[in-house]
C-alpha cells in the first residue's frame, strides 16, 4: 500500500513535521525508492491537514486558505485518505458501542 493510499486522520498529519513525514516515507520504502508522486501526496495531506487546523476543521474555510475549491478539497482528501478527526472519533465511538466487552 502506497503513503497516499493509508487512511489517516486530519489531526495526526497535521501534527507532522518535515522529518516526520521522512520517517512516514522511508517505512515504505527507501529515500530514493520513493517516488516523487509519493512524497507529493505526502507533503499535499500535510498540507490540507495544517489548513483544516488552522480553520478549526471547516472544510470551506481550508479551501479558501489554500485557494482551492471546497469539492476539490474533499475530492483531494478521498483521494489521499484524510479522515476528519471527527470521523475518526466518531467510528471509535460507534465500535465501543457494539463492543459487548465495554
Amino acid at each position: 500500500m502506497s503513503a497516499s493510499e493509508q487512511s489517516i486522520s486530519t489531526t495526526a498529519i497535521a501534527d507532522m513535521r518535515l522529518s516526520d513525514l521522512e520517517r512516514l516515507a522511508n517505512g515504505h520504502a527507501g529515500p530514493a525508492e520513493l517516488p516523487l508522486r509519493e512524497w507529493v501526496a505526502l507533503a499535499e495531506a500535510w498540507r490540507i491537514a495544517h489548513a483544516l487546523r488552522q480553520a478549526g476543521g471547516n472544510r470551506s474555510a481550508a479551501a479558501r486558505a489554500l485557494g482551492i475549491g471546497r469539492r476539490t478539497l474533499y475530492t483531494k482528501m478521498e483521494k489521499l485518505g484524510l479522515v476528519p478527526t471527527w470521523v475518526v472519533a466518531r467510528e471509535r465511538d460507534q465500535d465501543h458501542a457494539s463492543d459487548p466487552s465495554s
